[in-house]
């Protein structure tokens, strides 16, 4: 009963023995990429999107932990204990977010600003002299900080309180924002002279 398939496509006369016409497989193929190849030479390159961005997240969420990571020696070793001390020093007693969550808000954004640039801060012993001066300056806006706490707290809630404690926390961000200007300029500054004696 079982039969080879082979023979029988050699036995059956219907078929004939010259085989596909020329350029069948050609036209196959242009048929199969005019249907086909669009949609999938699109989904390839949505792909490289989502897999670059997908690389990108996975290395800044690694810097991140490396930047941030309190047990690795280097750059956080050689911060002057100031810079630890303002990046830690929280308002006391009244904070704007006990008025109004949208106070919280403005609070909150600031003070993430105000941690992160302190947090990118890349304290060296040629700008220590510089990150110094402008952590004292930042510590005396602290300060403030917490005697315009004490008034809030003494005088109760009005617009100059409040405006002033925002102003102390738009200070304290842009002393930081100069700060890492200053440390970009003096670091293109050494660059350049490195360049300069090495030529």
């Amino acid at each position: 009963m079982a039969q080879d398939i082979r023979e029988l496509f050699k036995n059956d006369l219907s078929i004939p023995d010259e085989g596909l016409k020329r350029g069948h497989e050609a036209r196959f193929n242009a048929r199969l990429d005019a249907h086909f190849g669009k949609a999938e030479k699109a989904k390839a390159e949505g792909y490289l999107w989502m897999k670059i961005a997908a690389v990108l997240v996975v290395v800044i969420a690694i810097s991140g932990l490396l930047l941030n990571n309190p047990l690795s020696s280097g750059a956080q070793a050689d911060q002057p204990t100031e810079v630890h001390a303002v990046a830690n020093a929280k308002p006391t007693k009244v904070q704007l977010s006990d008025f109004s969550p949208e106070y919280k808000q403005i609070e909150d954004r600031y003070l993430a600003s105000i941690h992160m640039e302190l947090a990118q801060l890349n304290v060296t012993e040629d700008n220590k002299a510089i990150v110094d001066a402008f952590m004292g300056q930042l510590e005396e806006l602290n300060q403030e900080y917490d005697r315009l706490n004490a008034d809030l707290v003494a005088t109760g809630v009005n617009d100059q309180n409040i405006q002033a404690l925002i102003d102390n926390l738009q200070f304290r961000l842009d002393l930081l924002t100069k700060l890492k200007e200053k440390l970009n300029e003096l670091q293109e500054s050494q660059n350049n002279e490195i360049q300069t004696n090495t030529l």
